[in-house]
């Protein structure tokens, strides 16, 4: 064969190389990254982006998995089964201690009176839970609400019975009153004080900032798809910003998904506060006044005295606000 032929012959096999490494490449239609999400209200957005294809409006292909509780989710993340996912700060530092790397790079929601310890009609206070029985999800924010509930109301952990309750149960073991009270979140939370005739016993707005729920991914995606990630933060502002522009589109859309009333998911709204661009940048920033590194210590430090934690998590290199700074600085608006 002539040596053009070898040439000719050795470019094409060049550029299928790089289709093959195009077609396969993360992010694409072919290719999509995945997210895991649980039931809690404030991820609903990236279900709303999801729906409305806000994410391939970016660039960027994306699927959104439901998990039907956050252990479930938590397991499906460390089996690498997800590229990245929305978790509570006290997970995320959980997944750290157990040698799990990864990067938060978004704060998605503060969790203020979402999160709740509700009681069946004749439990009046955490007081009168003494020798009675509380559902809650074997999880790390389930178990870390709880210890908060029962500590500030001088309620002993050893004076209650303990049921682990999946999230998918929580609507049926209420209604069937297996248990006394129960630990639980928007939108559930909110139907049993609506329907079921339950008493707010607890709720996170008792510990403003101290349950805060983040986009995490491992440490090897992030190295490897920056680009990636600031489309999907992109298109997360996107997604809020549709959501305080058309909320009643939002939450039938919303609401439709996840087979619940549009009622019950503006209802949740109440209760979180999803911080704007503007907002996340000032909490990633460790010489603003009110910052992610700050808030976070007071969730190790209760982590470690309750023996969740082995040791102290160095939170330095954990947040990264470089990607947020790439997101154009537009009007977006959360909640």
């Amino acid at each position: 064969m002539k040596k053009t032929g070898y040439v000719f012959l050795g470019l094409i096999c060049f550029y299928l190389v790089l289709e093959c490494l195009s077609f396969s490449k993360l992010g694409q239609e072919s290719n999509p990254i995945i997210i895991g999400i649980n039931e809690w209200t404030g991820y609903d957005p990236l279900i709303l982006a999801d729906q409305l294809s806000l994410f391939e409006k970016n660039d960027v292909y994306v699927d959104i998995i439901r998990c039907k509780s956050a252990k479930d989710e938590m397991d499906s993340f460390t089996k690498n089964q997800f590229h990245g996912a929305g978790f509570t700060l006290d997970e995320v530092f959980s997944l750290i201690s157990s040698g799990f790397k990864g990067k938060v790079v978004l704060i998605i929601d503060f969790s203020m009176g979402g999160d709740m310890v509700i009681g069946q009609p004749y439990i009046k206070s955490m007081s009168d839970l003494v020798g009675k029985t509380i559902g809650y999800e074997g999880s790390v924010v389930g178990e870390f609400l709880l210890n908060r509930a029962l500590q500030m109301n001088q309620v002993k952990k050893s004076s209650v019975k303990l049921n682990d309750v999946q999230a998918n149960d929580w609507l049926s073991i209420f209604k069937e009153k297996k248990v006394d009270a129960l630990v639980c979140f928007n939108p559930v939370a909110s139907i049993l004080l609506d329907n079921e005739r339950g008493n707010l016993l607890f709720s996170s707005a008792e510990i403003p900032f101290e349950i805060v729920d983040v986009l995490f991914f491992s440490e090897s995606f992030f190295t490897n798809n920056k680009l990636a990630i600031t489309k999907i933060i992109k298109t997360w502002f996107d997604a809020l910003h549709y959501i305080n522009s058309n909320l009643d589109q939002s939450a039938q859309i919303i609401a439709s998904v996840k087979k619940i009333s549009a009622h019950d998911y503006k209802n949740g709204l109440t209760d979180l506060k999803a911080p704007d661009i503007k907002l996340n940048r000032s909490l990633f920033n460790p010489e603003s006044e009110k910052n992610i590194f700050k808030y976070s210590q007071v969730i190790i430090n209760f982590m470690i005295d309750r023996g969740l934690l082995s040791k102290r998590i160095h939170t330095t290199d954990l947040f990264l606000s470089e990607l947020l700074s790439e997101v154009e600085d537009i009007n977006y608006q959360g909640r």
